[in-house]
């Protein structure tokens, strides 16, 4: 039984932190298919104020500023991410805060975008981070967001049903010597895309995401794995 007012994933990313930083960006599934997604989704950003939502190490927020962003703020609920994202990219403001929690020390209408890059995944009711994302962007403002996309997450944990907000369990064992148990949300399509509308979003885009062209010559397998079923999804998002 998991504590629903605990982050059900802090302690597997406390120990996951250091190795993650390190090998996240060569690993098939991050540096060759979520990371470039996500970054085509989101466009340019030169001169915007952007909130990283769940910012881990900091690689997102890091490659934003240099991109031209104005101005990054982020936050993680995990200390450790917070520490070495402070270092990667210390223009940003960054800071520990749970996303199922209200961020009480940000103001109404301070972005011109939201990012969150497969964070939200582990918060169960998404009402508060989407209508806190709501609240934080202006008129206009766009949310940009990756999540486990429900074909690939139902065939990798095997929920009991294929509906539902489920608590699932995953093994991750290429990042430490060590396996390390990280719990997850398992959720279908309906309850990625009402929950966004119900939050008073609209829907610009769904992004199925495929591996890099150039892991194809690294890692054949891993490649012709990632196109023979989605790993993720990009949500593009923005408000009335």
């Amino acid at each position: 039984m998991t504590d629903p007012d605990r982050p059900i994933a802090l302690a597997a990313y406390e120990r996951l932190a250091e190795a993650y930083a390190a090998k996240a960006e060569t690993k098939a599934e991050n540096g060759y298919n979520e990371h470039p997604a996500i970054r085509r989704v989101i466009g340019a950003v030169e001169g915007l104020a952007v909130l990283d939502a769940g910012c881990g190490p900091g690689f997102l927020m890091r490659d934003l500023l240099a991109a031209g962003a104005a101005r990054v703020t982020a936050f993680d609920v995990s200390p450790a991410m917070v520490r070495l994202a402070q270092a990667r990219a210390a223009a940003a403001e960054v800071f520990v805060a749970d996303m199922a929690q209200p961020l009480a020390g940000l103001n109404d209408a301070g972005f011109d975008l939201v990012v969150s890059s497969l964070a939200i995944d582990y918060v169960r009711d998404w009402s508060v981070p989407l209508g806190e994302f709501r609240r934080l962007l202006r008129p206009g403002g766009r949310l940009v967001f990756s999540v486990q996309h429900p074909m690939g997450a139902y065939d990798w944990y095997r929920p009991p049903s294929p509906f539902g907000v489920q608590y699932v369990e995953a093994t991750w064992k290429g990042f430490t010597a060590d396996p390390v148990v990280v719990p997850d949300y398992y959720r279908p399509f309906e309850e990625i895309v009402n929950p966004l509308l119900a939050a008073g979003f609209a829907l610009r885009g769904v992004h199925e995401t495929r591996p890099a062209p150039e892991l194809e010559a690294i890692d054949p397998v891993k490649y012709a794995r990632g196109m023979a079923y989605p790993t993720f999804m990009v949500i593009d998002a923005a408000t009335a």
